[in-house]
């Protein structure tokens, strides 16, 4: 995930929404084009590690550890 938000943050054009899309230069429409890319890759990921991984506050494995650490009876 912090791979890709890397990679987005490369191809970043500054003020591109201000910009008329007749405006931009094809390197300016590539690069906000890849940084589309690279960032919804990188949402995508966030959602699927927030969806998967135990270690977030809402998911009960991590409430079962924090009981467990704590010494604490669900």
């Amino acid at each position: 995930m912090i791979l890709f938000a890397a990679f987005a943050s490369l191809f970043y054009v500054p003020g591109f929404l201000d910009m008329p899309l007749g405006v931009l230069t094809p390197r300016q429409l590539l690069s906000q084009l890849l940084f589309s890319v690279f960032a919804l890759i990188a949402l995508a990921s966030l959602a699927r590690s927030i969806e998967r991984d135990p270690v977030w506050p809402w998911r009960p494995e991590f409430r079962r550890a924090m009981n467990s650490l704590f010494g604490r009876t669900p």
